[in-house]
């Protein structure tokens, strides 16, 4: 799988999760009132209504996206610290806890005093922008942990702007029936009614960030391991989704739960051993010393990794199989330093070039000198990595 495709996946996966969001107890009750209330203030001019539901989106769209850029830059600048293993193992246990709180374990709840200022509905534009603005601290029962769960996510993948559009697609998602009731604001009689069905798509939202949970510990265990773990998520979740759930469905809804119960079950016996991975297209040396002196005069780029480190792999994955990197780093010593445990001489050099976290990109020409402007942290995509290598050349 390439990149674009990763990274399209990302996306639609983050505009779902908004419009899924929607079908949350704590947000789908609002979403006639607030219409009804833009209508209110437009005295039912559809076009009126619409461009107040715009801002409304408008909000949500500049409060998440902040979040995603906010926290993808301190992602970034913690660097190991963020993919420390223990960092890993609490940001998954947080992900489970988040999970059962969606479940109904437990509630997760904002002080009143938040949510009694920033639910006081304010008039026209400025006040449907600011309603769009403050709506996630007013739905955080719902709507916190799954936002949690992606903002610890995008945390960990310390890229910024793929943690501002993932978080663009969810307020767009989040965003949409606003938009589109605003257009047709006389179709709101035609939704469906509350009830159990909102706290069931809750619970399933819970067995998601499970999911993600699992994904953060990959790393951590063997593959044996981690192939038994997905059919004991499957298999958990389809059980719980289809029918121990205490959610109270009929008609079509019960049909829906019992499809993606068996969905899930089914899915879970299909899950098969992890396929042996092929050896890297390109040759890569071990770190030492003398490689950073240029052999055979050729410039060096050292990869600095670790076992525990995700987007790591997803380099390997991805980055590092593209056509045109391995035909260009052909022409390039190309050097892996782990960063898993490292000896007092291999410290000695994380200390000399500054290598804050993994993974980092180091780049060197073919005398041994470091070019600093051609350093890397975090994922590097294909794109980028021959953009230094031709710089390099």
């Amino acid at each position: 799988m390439d990149t674009e495709t990763i990274t399209a996946s990302r996306f639609l996966f983050a505009f779902l999760g908004g419009l899924a969001l929607n079908l949350t107890p704590c947000v789908y009750p609002l979403i006639p009132i607030t219409i009804s209330f833009f209508a209110g203030q437009a005295q039912q001019r559809v076009g009126r209504t619409a461009a107040l539901a715009a801002c409304y989106v408008l909000g949500l769209a500049i409060t998440y996206s902040t979040l995603g850029l906010i926290t993808s830059l301190t992602g970034g600048m913690l660097g190991a610290a963020l993919q420390q293993p223990w960092i890993l193992i609490l940001t998954a246990l947080v992900m489970a806890g988040l999970g059962l709180s969606l479940c109904g374990l437990f509630e997760f709840r904002v002080p009143a005093v938040f949510t009694s200022r920033l639910g006081t509905a304010r008039t026209g534009v400025i006040g449907a922008l600011i309603m769009g603005l403050t709506v996630g601290i007013v739905a955080a029962p719902c709507i916190g942990p799954f936002v949690l769960g992606m903002l610890l996510y995008v945390g960990q993948l310390g890229r910024p702007l793929v943690g501002f559009w993932l978080f663009f697609a969810l307020a767009l998602g989040l965003g949409l029936p606003y938009l589109f009731l605003g257009i047709f604001a006389g179709q709101l009689h035609r939704l469906p009614r509350s009830g159990a069905w909102l706290t069931w798509v809750k619970q399933l939202l819970g067995c998601v960030l499970f999911g993600v949970a699992l994904y953060l510990v990959f790393p951590l265990i063997p593959d044996a391991v981690s192939r038994w773990a997905i059919v004991a998520l499957l298999l958990g979740c389809g059980l719980y989704l289809g029918w121990v759930s205490r959610a109270t469905l009929q008609g079509g809804w019960l049909w829906a739960r019992r499809a993606v119960g068996v969905l899930l079950v089914l899915s879970a016996f299909s899950v098969r051993p992890s396929a042996a991975v092929s050896p890297s297209p390109i040759a890569w040396m071990p770190y030492t010393e003398s490689a950073l002196n240029g052999a055979d005069g050729k410039p060096v780029l050292v990869d600095v990794y670790a076992d525990w480190c995700i987007p790591c792999h997803e380099m390997d994955a991805t980055t590092y199989r593209d056509p045109h990197v391995v035909e260009h780093a052909q022409a390039f010593a190309m050097v892996k330093f782990d960063a898993t445990d490292v000896s007092a001489a291999e410290e000695a050099f994380i200390e000399r070039y500054q290598v804050f976290g993994v993974p980092t990109l180091l780049a060197f020409d073919a005398h041994g000198r470091e070019r600093r402007d051609l350093r890397r942290d975090g994922y590097v995509s294909a794109e980028e990595l021959l953009g230094v290598m031709q710089a390099l050349e």
